[in-house]
């Protein structure tokens, strides 16, 4: 068989491997919508409540890269599907959870899941189509993963407030085998020649480092608070310094003196930081203090979604002919507006004020995912787009960690709720501000060349 495959099946193949990454997506977009539903079963506030969120994304961050290097020993195919087998038994688990910390235990294995589901379905796409095609697919890719967004909030919003909230993690079930079943005949298997050695030092550094950062920021009160933060910095320095020494790292430090491939790093952290922290907050805002319920929370979400859905979809097959510098700078531009707008509709009492400033969020959203991958995948050699992807999305998940740790710290240290919303959206437009001006300036900055000196190609092995 040949490593091409027709067309049909390569977009049969790809059809199954957008079911998977949407998954991950609806996932995101189901639990913002149901995590007051979550709080008042458990009875847990914000700041415990939101654990169900955060560990999702300790898992994504610790185990995007070691996943890049488990699919090139082990085949993409095949842990593929093992990811899709790890997601539906931990969605099963999480369904039935009867203790608050069972559930977050099932969601941190959902999130390792998922990083199987994310990393490998992007590395699939870079060698299943020519680079002609790379755009185009990565566009369906995202724009089926806004579908999954734009249907999250409508199903949290039916599971919270008509039915139950803990079916809205049994519904990926269904999803599952049907992608199972697409990607186990449509995909063929590909594996390096060289086999890599799993960097699990640098997994568990990076899990320690980060659950002990989010625990400090969203925790207080407790005895061993105080030691939280030095142990985090310690643990991520040891990180850092084991990365730097290690044969095959967590994240490929050495890769960051390539200019466009560090510019695509920051944009995908700070994407993930703002969205992270606009789905997180905006929910309990329009719950606790416009009193909506569910079901609309749900729907008042669909404008982001739903346009960034449109968004990711349309500029995928424009995005090389524009050129994706210029559209992840004007996607900084209108998260800093929807900011500034959202903190202007907390002040009113109709939550109809909302819609335009998420609007502009889901385009925002829309116009930095997308080409800041392509940007990252087009920037390293092709032989290394695993590790591309890893690294990319073992940043963006950091970013997001980082998004709601920040958000849980600087909401707890404000008395009024409504008060601490319009103070953190504020802060969040000053922060894409810089991050936007920081962005242009790397995006301008000529590449280093180090990174396309080593061009010889790693062998590819295609197995029918």
């Amino acid at each position: 068989m040949s490593c091409a495959p027709d067309s049909l099946r390569k977009y049969l193949g790809l059809t199954g491997i957008c079911i998977a990454s949407f998954l991950g997506c609806i996932d995101l977009t189901v639990v913002n919508t149901i995590l007051p539903a979550i709080g008042r079963d458990f009875s847990t506030p914000l700041q415990t409540t939101q654990w169900v969120t955060s560990i999702f994304m300790v898992a994504l961050s610790a185990f995007m890269v070691p996943v890049g290097t488990l699919a090139d020993n082990l085949g993409r195919k095949r842990l593929l599907i093992a990811g899709l087998v790890i997601f539906g038994v931990a969605s099963l688990l999480a369904g039935i959870a009867s203790q608050f910390w069972a559930l977050v235990l099932y969601r941190f294995v959902q999130g390792v899941g998922c990083a199987i589901l994310y990393t490998v379905s992007g590395a699939i796409i870079s060698y299943t189509f020519d680079e002609h095609e790379q755009g185009k697919a990565l566009g369906i890719l995202f724009g089926a993963n806004g579908v999954g967004l734009a249907l999250g909030p409508i199903i949290g919003g039916i599971f919270a407030g008509a039915l139950d909230w803990r079916d809205a993690f049994l519904i990926n079930i269904p999803f599952i085998l049907l992608s199972l079943t697409l990607c186990a005949w449509a995909i063929p298997e590909f594996k390096a020649s060289e086999h890599k050695r799993l960097d699990v030092t640098g997994c568990l550094l990076l899990v320690l480092g980060l659950t002990t950062l989010v625990s400090y920021l969203s925790l207080d009160g407790t005895g061993f608070h105080q030691w939280l933060l030095p142990v985090s910095i310690v643990a991520l320095g040891l990180f850092v310094r084991h990365e730097l020494g290690t044969r095959d790292p967590i994240i490929e430090f050495h890769f960051f003196r390539e200019t466009r491939f560090l510019s695509a790093l920051l944009a995908t952290f700070f994407l993930a930081f703002y969205y992270c922290i606009v789905l997180l907050t905006l929910p309990i805002f329009l719950s606790n203090q416009l009193h909506q319920s569910d079901m609309a929370v749900g729907l008042f979400l669909l404008p982001a979604t739903v346009t960034f859905s449109i968004t990711s979809s349309w500029i995928g097959s424009r995005s090389e002919r524009v050129g994706p510098s210029r559209i992840i700078t004007a996607g900084f531009a209108l998260f800093a507006v929807a900011s500034v707008l959202l903190a202007t509709a907390a002040t009113k009492l109709d939550a109809r004020w909302f819609i335009v400033p998420l609007v502009l969020f889901g385009i925002g959203w829309g116009a930095i995912l997308g080409p800041s991958t392509l940007v990252s995948l087009s920037a390293l050699p092709r032989d290394k787009a695993a590790v591309a992807m890893g690294t990319s999305w073992t940043v963006h998940n950091i970013g997001g960690a980082s998004g709601i740790a920040f958000a849980v710290y600087l909401m707890r240290h404000v008395d009024d709720f409504r008060n601490s919303y319009r103070t953190l959206m504020f802060a969040l437009a000053a922060i894409i501000l810089v991050a936007g001006v920081l962005y242009r300036v790397l995006s301008r900055k000529p590449a280093a060349g180090a990174t396309h000196d080593a061009r010889e190609k790693q062998s590819e092995v295609c197995i029918d």
